[in-house]
């Protein structure tokens, strides 16, 4: 038996199967896919691909139990999700458990996503009863009105490095318009959303409403062109978002896609420069660097680099990276020893190209052999070419730092990317954090903070870094469709087209 297994799970805390059909978890049925523990590469679970009727079979069901869910009363869909938020809090300390062995994070991280997503799954419950239509301006006789209604079958697929919360943040939304949703787990850490599928069904749910699916790209690409899933909400790399947006295209089929990010940082001289370097570290290392909208991009002001620089640099070289369980741990591991890998030849590659080597870059000392860790690394970067590095996503904890003199060449350097996802800067002048934040082409932005998302407010990406937005008003509306309706009130008055006129 796995040894870190049972330190902090029993077998009995990992279900058999991990496929989960119409309110139950069933045998996937395809090839077996081995789930090591990022921490030392000891298999934690053997999860078994789902079959390609299975995929099929899943939609279909899906498809089936929408349009009673759809006519359900949106208090009753809000009354599920707000059991379901209840039961992922009651369940905590076991997810949080199972999130830290299969994705590698720390016990702290991980109870940080479980309670996200219970979160979720209250912000949808809140929004179910509140999506509206509107009543438009009477013309004459004519009554028009628009209405939400849901879009059908929803396809999702979710990345590695925060599963149960993602499951939460895409099915949260499409159950609470009146969807089903057909869900992805990845392949890198597959063991959470099944079990929030579970949850859901214990809170309520009705069978068939939301089905988990296992496998790589091939599973994926069987959800996004089956004929009934209406829309698409994939949340990953950018070049698997084209791929999706590409084998979505024959059906015609809406994409709500969250991409990757390569987010700038900008430091101002006149920031509370201790509140800044604080959060910036954090903006990057936290979860070893792999979010979407880490701030792998510190820009700092000329006359404080020094300062800013170094205090970057020893805040890193104290942290202490290892064991996710150990409490001491402040950064856990990257999700494989080949992105690990993936990592280091980025960085040895981004000195050759001229950057600078401040901290890092090696894995650390007395971590096992088989674990999949990396030291916090900082590059300087100078006015010259441009290391690859500073325009490619890392997905790692490694920053680059770049100066500048003024805020214009602040903004060109932070625009100088294909990705636009989030985006920050630090400075005590409000004319100067406003005029940036309307400059920087982003989807999301703070001033004097770096990091943390607001719940109820959308975010989403421009460029590389994605279309349409998740989470607010607009997130939620995402996952309906938008009807017009026109009412005459006095159809007797309409003229006659084939008549002559009077």
């Amino acid at each position: 038996m796995n040894q870190v297994l049972t330190e902090h799970l029993t077998v009995a805390d990992i279900p058999r199967h991990h496929t989960f059909l119409s309110g139950q978890l069933v045998a996937g049925g395809g090839a077996p896919m081995p789930d090591p523990h990022p921490g030392d590469g000891s298999v934690i679970a053997t999860v078994e691909e789902t079959a390609p009727e299975l995929v099929r079979e899943a939609v279909a069901r899906a498809a089936a139990a929408q349009p009673a869910w759809a006519h359900t009363s949106p208090h009753e869909r809000a009354r599920v999700l707000l059991a379901a938020a209840d039961l992922v809090e009651a369940d905590a300390d076991r997810l949080v458990r199972l999130v830290a062995l299969d994705n590698g994070k720390t016990v702290a991280e991980a109870r940080g996503d479980v309670f996200v997503a219970a979160a979720h799954l209250r912000g949808a419950a809140a929004w179910a009863p509140t999506l509206e239509g509107a009543t438009l301006p009477a013309d004459g006789s004519t009554l028009r009105m628009t209405f939400r209604e849901p879009v059908g079958v929803v396809g999702a697929i979710i990345p590695f490095n925060a599963p149960l919360m993602f499951a939460a943040q895409k099915a949260g939304p499409a159950l609470a318009a009146g969807n089903a949703i057909v869900l992805k787990a990845p392949e890198q850490s597959p063991l959470a959303p099944p079990l929030l599928g579970a949850i859901l069904t214990r809170a309520g749910l009705p069978d068939g409403l939301l089905q988990v699916v296992q496998g790589g790209g091939a599973v994926g690409q069987a959800i996004v062109t089956h004929p009934a899933v209406a829309m698409v909400s994939f949340t990953g790399s950018t070049d698997v978002g084209r791929q999706v947006m590409r084998d979505a295209a024959d059906g015609v089929k809406r994409v709500l896609l969250e991409l990757g990010g390569k987010s700038a940082n900008i430091v101002y001289a006149d920031a509370d420069l201790d509140a800044a370097v604080h959060a910036s570290v954090g903006g990057i290392f936290r979860n070893a660097g792999q979010r979407c909208f880490s701030g792998s991009r510190l820009l700092v002001e000329d006359s404080v680099a020094d300062e800013v620089i170094a205090r970057v640099v020893a805040i890193a070289e104290g942290i202490r990276v290892g064991d996710p369980f150990d409490p001491g741990s402040r950064l856990g591991c990257v999700i494989s020893t080949r992105q690990e890998r993936r990592v280091h030849d980025m960085v040895a590659t981004a000195v050759g190209q001229g950057a600078e080597l401040l901290t890092g870059g090696h894995r650390p000392e007395g971590v096992p052999e088989g674990g999949a860790y990396y030291r916090p690394t900082v590059l300087a970067v100078g006015p010259g070419a441009v290391p690859d590095i500073v325009r490619d996503e890392v997905f790692g904890p490694v920053l680059t730092v770049q100066r500048f003199t003024s805020m214009a060449q602040a903004v060109e350097l932070a625009n100088d990317s294909p990705f636009g996802l989030v985006g920050g800067c630090w400075t005590r002048d409000l004319e100067r954090a406003l005029h940036t934040a309307r400059a920087v082409r982003t989807g999301y932005f703070w001033i004097n903070s770096y990091g943390a998302l607001a719940l109820d407010a959308p975010i989403g990406g421009v460029g590389l870094s994605g279309i349409g937005r998740e989470l607010g008003r607009v997130g939620h509306e995402a996952y309906t469709e938008l009807k017009t309706v026109v009412v005459d009130t006095a159809p007797h008055e309409m003229p006659r087209w084939y008549e002559e006129p009077q």
